[in-house]
C-alpha cells in the first residue's frame, strides 16, 4: 500500500511537463530559466519592446545591442519530455529594427554553454514580425532537456522571443480562429489586401479562401499561408469593391470545419493617385504653414510613376502632390496623426522625374528642407506609408512653408522668454550648434539649434517644455555665460531632456524642470535629437510668477499699471502725481526715460522680457513695479 501511496505522488512530478511562459510575471527572468551573455554587459533580459509591442502581454525576452559579436543564449527551464503531454516546444521569435542571427540548441544533461550540442535549427535571420517557431522533442521521450535561442549575429541590435509553450502534439482538428482584420462588414478598407487573424495552438498551418462573391474562390483559391497570422491577398485591390475571405485552421489531423465567412469592402481610389493627378500645393510666404492639407492613403495604389524611391516599402499606397517654388529654400512638412509616411521629392515632369530629396523616419513627421531651388519651377511629391502590414492607411497634413534664418540663432542672440510665456519658431535653417564644453546629454553633432534665455523670478522649480514641437526635440538648459555655460542639474539630477511629455506625442518631445534661483538667467538650447530633425516647434515656460504679476502692481500711493503682462501699450493709473518714468533691465541697465509722461507709455520698441518700472512721483516720491513685455 505504501509502495503504491509513493507512485501516486511522485507520478504527476513526473509527467506533468507542459507549461507555458510569456514573462509577464516580472521584470527579472523567470524561475529555473538561465541567460548567459558573453563577452558585453548587454544580453538577455525581460523588457518591455522598445519599438514594437510584446506577442501576448506586456512583456518579452530581449537581447540588445552591442558592437562586438553576439554569443548569448536564452535557455528554458528542464522539460520533462513525455508522450502525450510534453511532445513539443513553440515560441514566437522576430527581429526589432533589423533582421538578427540566431539557431536553436538543445541540450539532455543541463544550461551550461558547453551542454548545447545539438542543433534543432541551424543559424537563420529572425524575422521583421512575430513568427512561431515549433520543435520536435519526441525522440527524448523520458529524458530531462532545456532548448536554447542562441544570438550569433555580428552586431545585433534588437531579438526578442515570447510566448513559450511546451505541450502534446493535437488529437483532434483545431477550431476555427477569428479574423482581427479587417473587420467583419469593413468598409473603407485599405486596398493593399492584408488579412489578419488570431494564431491557435493547436494549428499547424492557416487555409485562406478570398472571392467577389459569397463562397467564391476567383482570387485566392484554398491558399496554404502556412502557420503565421497574416495573408497579403495576392496583387492590388479594386477599389470601392466588396470580397469575401475564409480563413480556416488546420494541423495534422485535420482542417476546422464551418468556419465563419467576413466580407469587406474597399476604399475609393484618391483622386491623386498618380503623379498627373497631383494635387496642387498652396506655398505659405513664411514659416508659418497657413493653409495645411489633410491627406490620406487608404485606398491609393503602387502608381505607375517609375521615379525612384527613397525606401522599398509602402509604395503600393502613394499618393502625389505638387507646388511652384517661390523661393530657392522651402520646407515641406508631413505631420502624421497615426503611421508614419515617407516623402519623395522630384523635379521635372511626370513620367521624367529626377529625385531631389528625401525623408523616411522620424517622430511624428517628415520635414523635408529644400534648397537651391528653381524659383517658378514645379516640383511634385510623392507621400506613401512606411510599413507593408494591414495597418498602412496614413493620415496626414502636408504644407510648404518658407524658412528663415532664426534670429536667435547663437547664445549670444538668444531671446528672453517672459515668465509663464510661450513662444514659437522654426530651426530648419538654424545653424549647427557646437555643444559647450558641458554638453548637458547627448553630444550628437550638426543639430540645428536656438537659444532662448529664461529668468528665474522666484527661487524654485522652472519648468521648460517643447511639448507643441513638430519634431523629436532636445532641450538643454545652461547657467552662466555665453562664453562660460554649466549644465543646470534639474530634479533628476541632470539640465537635459529629449522626452517627458505627457500624454500621446508622436513627436517625442522634450520637457526640463529644475529648481532655479532667483534673479538668475539660464540659456535654453532646443534643438533636434539628430541632425536630420527639425522644423516647428513651440516653448513654454512655467515658474512662479506671482510676484511679477498682479501682487505687485499695486503700492502703497494707489497707483498701477495695466495690463501686466502687456504687448506694446502699458497704462498709468492716474498720471497725474507721475513726473517721470524710468524703465530698466533686470540688470539694472536703463532701458527708457520718458519726462512728462502721458497716461499711455508706447513701448513697442522693448524687447520680449522682465522690466523695472520706476515711477518718479511729482512729490519726489517714488513707485517701482515689475513689468513683462510679451
Amino acid at each position: 500500500m505504501r509502495k503504491l501511496l509513493f507512485f501516486m505522488i511522485v507520478f504527476p512530478v513526473f509527467i506533468f511537463g507542459q507549461w507555458t511562459e510569456n514573462f509577464d510575471s516580472g521584470t527579472t527572468l523567470p524561475v529555473d530559466w538561465a541567460v548567459i551573455n558573453n563577452g558585453s554587459s548587454n544580453g538577455w533580459d525581460v523588457r518591455v519592446p522598445l519599438f514594437s509591442t510584446a506577442h501576448s502581454g506586456t512583456n518579452v525576452a530581449g537581447l540588445t545591442y552591442n558592437n562586438t559579436a553576439h554569443d548569448d543564449y536564452l535557455i528554458t527551464k528542464a522539460i520533462n519530455v513525455q508522450a502525450g503531454i510534453s511532445e513539443k516546444i513553440s515560441f514566437y521569435i522576430k527581429s526589432d529594427l533589423f533582421l538578427e542571427d540566431y539557431e536553436v540548441l538543445l541540450s539532455t544533461t543541463d544550461q551550461t554553454q558547453s551542454a548545447f550540442t545539438t542543433v534543432l535549427q541551424t543559424t537563420e535571420k529572425a524575422p521583421g514580425e512575430w513568427t512561431k517557431k515549433t520543435f520536435n522533442l519526441l525522440t527524448y521521450t523520458g529524458q530531462t532537456v532545456y532548448v536554447a535561442i542562441h544570438a550569433t549575429d555580428t552586431n545585433q541590435f534588437y531579438i526578442l522571443a515570447d510566448s513559450f509553450t511546451v505541450d502534446a502534439y493535437p488529437t483532434i482538428p483545431p477550431p476555427c480562429t477569428s479574423i482581427t482584420e479587417p473587420a467583419n462588414g469593413a468598409t473603407g478598407v485599405n486596398s493593399d489586401g492584408m488579412l489578419n487573424w488570431n494564431l491557435l495552438s493547436s494549428a499547424t498551418g492557416y487555409k485562406i479562401k478570398v472571392g467577389t462573391t459569397s463562397g467564391g474562390t476567383d482570387i485566392v483559391n484554398n491558399s496554404d499561408a502556412g502557420d503565421v497570422a497574416t495573408f497579403n491577398i495576392p496583387g492590388v485591390l479594386n477599389a470601392a469593391t466588396t470580397y469575401y475571405a475564409t480563413v480556416t485552421p488546420y494541423n495534422a489531423i485535420g482542417e476546422a470545419s464551418g468556419c465563419t465567412e467576413i466580407s469587406f469592402t474597399t476604399a475609393q481610389l484618391p483622386a491623386n493617385d498618380e503623379c498627373a493627378n497631383a494635387v496642387s500645393l498652396p506655398v505659405s510666404s513664411t514659416e508659418v504653414c497657413t493653409n495645411p492639407l489633410n491627406g490620406i492613403t487608404n485606398g491609393a495604389t503602387q502608381s505607375t510613376e517609375t521615379a525612384p524611391t527613397c525606401a522599398s516599402y509602402g509604395i503600393n499606397d502613394d499618393v502625389w502632390y505638387s507646388f511652384t517654388a517661390t523661393a530657392t529654400t522651402h520646407l515641406v512638412t508631413i505631420n502624421y496623426t497615426d503611421n508614419a509616411t515617407a516623402v519623395q521629392v522630384y523635379s521635372g515632369s511626370c513620367g521624367s522625374l529626377t529625385a531631389v530629396e528625401c525623408k523616411y523616419g522620424g517622430s511624428g513627421n517628415s520635414n523635408v528642407l529644400l534648397q537651391n531651388l528653381a524659383v517658378g519651377e514645379v516640383y511634385y511629391v510623392r507621400v506613401y506609408s512606411e510599413t507593408d502590414t494591414a495597418t498602412t492607411t496614413s493620415n496626414f497634413s502636408i504644407c510648404v512653408t518658407t524658412p528663415v534664418v532664426p534670429a536667435n540663432d547663437t547664445c549670444d542672440t538668444a531671446i528672453a522668454i517672459p515668465c509663464g510665456g510661450t513662444v514659437e519658431g522654426n530651426n530648419a535653417l538654424a545653424a549647427s550648434d557646437t555643444l559647450p564644453g558641458s554638453a548637458c546629454g547627448s553630444s550628437s553633432a550638426n543639430l540645428k539649434g536656438v537659444w532662448y534665455t529664461v529668468t528665474a523670478n522666484a527661487t524654485g522649480p522652472v519648468t521648460i517644455n517643447a511639448c507643441g514641437s513638430e519634431f523629436d526635440s532636445y532641450l538643454r538648459v545652461y547657467s552662466g555665460s555665453c562664453s562660460g555655460l554649466t549644465c543646470v542639474s534639474n530634479v533628476s539630477g541632470v539640465g537635459y531632456a529629449d522626452s517627458g511629455c505627457a500624454g500621446a506625442n508622436l513627436h517625442d518631445a522634450s520637457t526640463v524642470t529644475f529648481n532655479a534661483t532667483a534673479g538668475t538667467t539660464y540659456y535654453v538650447l532646443l534643438s533636434g535629437y539628430f541632425a536630420a530633425q527639425f522644423g516647428r516647434y513651440t516653448i513654454s515656460v512655467t515658474q512662479d510668477c506671482v510676484t511679477m504679476g498682479t501682487s505687485d502692481v499695486k503700492k502703497e500711493n494707489s497707483l498701477t499699471i495695466y495690463p501686466n503682462p502687456f504687448e506694446d501699450t502699458l497704462h498709468i493709473s492716474d498720471v497725474s502725481k507721475v513726473k517721470s518714468v524710468s524703465i530698466t533691465d533686470p540688470a539694472g541697465r536703463a532701458v527708457k526715460t520718458i519726462d512728462n509722461p502721458s497716461s499711455a507709455l508706447q513701448l513697442g520698441d522693448l524687447k520680449q522680457g522682465m522690466y523695472l518700472v520706476t515711477l518718479n512721483m511729482k512729490d519726489g516720491s517714488k513707485q517701482t513695479i515689475k513689468a513683462i513685455k510679451k
